[in-house]
């Protein structure tokens, strides 16, 4: 579904060169729950942004289902992280004034593809599937930060995207919460054969992935089967 080739970022900080990625190569199948891990630093988060769109490689390629996206124009990029990838970040990134529906239905309301009608139907749909109906008019200030995430897990998905990429998600919260976020998560790749890629460096979260890739210095370090994931 994903291959990547020998995919560079680097950045220039005065006369300094910074290897935030150095050669990564790597395949990532359709449904699999990868978790991407390694120390502060190492080109987890460079490499999520660059995989979702969200950043430019310096050399190297990306295809996803064959398509060689680095070669799209700007607004090619935006229509397809629009139709096919969902984002999930570690600060909730919720729209303040607007009720939960709302938030949750604001990607949905991009596309030309959808009708008022239908947009509504799947922002109903995916708020109970994550046990949130209840407060879909409350504002986000109203709820808790695990009850924001599982919004913005909501709004990731309410286009039902190919890719769902997960940027340490559970970084403001309690064990608990990211407890609960992680269950989420693994329902929706089971019941949905949801393709997730998610950056962490809690060690905990790896018994929820099924590949584990680790980077150090922006390299892969290992990677492979998690033979104790859920």
């Amino acid at each position: 579904m994903i291959e990547i080739t020998d995919l560079k970022r680097l950045y220039h900080m005065g006369n300094v060169e910074v290897r935030a990625l150095d050669g990564v190569t790597l395949n990532i199948e359709k449904g699999e729950f990868l978790g991407i891990m390694g120390a502060s630093g190492s080109g987890k988060t460079t490499l999520l942004h660059l995989l979702g769109l969200l950043d430019a490689p310096t050399s190297g390629r990306i295809m996803i289902d064959g398509l060689d996206v680095l070669s799209l124009t700007d607004y090619e990029k935006t229509m397809f992280r629009l139709y096919k990838l969902g984002y999930v970040f570690q600060d909730y990134a919720l729209v303040p004034d607007l009720t939960m529906m709302e938030n949750v239905a604001l990607p949905a309301m991009l596309r030309k593809d959808r009708s008022e009608e239908q947009v509504k139907n799947d922002s109903f749909w995916i708020l109970q599937r994550i046990g949130l109906c209840d407060r879909r008019d409350h504002l986000p200030r109203e709820l808790s930060g695990g009850q924001q995430q599982r919004v913005s897990i909501a709004r990731a998905m309410v286009n039902r995207p190919d890719i769902l990429f997960a940027d340490e998600p559970c970084a403001n919260l309690d064990s608990e919460n990211s407890k609960m976020v992680l269950e989420l998560f693994h329902e929706i790749n089971e019941e949905m054969k949801q393709t997730i890629i998610m950056v962490s460096h809690e060690d905990w979260h790896k018994e929820y992935f099924h590949r584990i890739v680790r980077l150090k210095d922006g390299k892969v370090t290992s990677d492979g089967k998690n033979h104790s994931a859920h």
